[in-house]
């Protein structure tokens, strides 16, 4: 399980796999700081471009990334995230931000980043 939080609207994603986000959430906005990632526990991850985007004069292309464990300092953790959280995408795994919490508060789950 991934989170991904929105930064303009400041709205929650939760995605089953790395790769279900990666898929959602394109390397320019990623590179942007558009989008914010964090593992099943609320620790944060941060994108490692395998390949870079690219920009023309008159176009744009995504590159490829995949998520690793953040640096420190590279972002909060998600339990202090949510406070800035004002949405959340519907999503199989939690009804509301207040599970979203309990969920990490409780000790996140089993699986990590991993999956794809």
């Amino acid at each position: 399980m991934i989170f991904v939080a929105e930064t303009e609207e400041r709205c929650l994603f939760v995605f089953a796999s790395e790769a279900e986000a990666v898929a959602r959430c394109e390397g320019l906005d990623v590179e942007a700081g558009v989008w914010v990632f964090w593992d099943v526990d609320g620790t944060p991850l941060e994108p490692e471009f395998i390949v870079p985007n690219v920009q023309g004069l008159f176009w744009v292309g995504n590159g490829s990334y995949r998520l690793i464990k953040a640096s420190p300092d590279h972002h909060a953790d998600l339990a202090e995230a949510l406070d800035e959280i004002v949405l959340m995408e519907p999503n199989p795994f939690f009804s509301s931000l207040k599970e979203v919490r309990s969920h990490i508060v409780a000790g996140g789950g089993a699986g990590g980043s991993e999956g794809g």
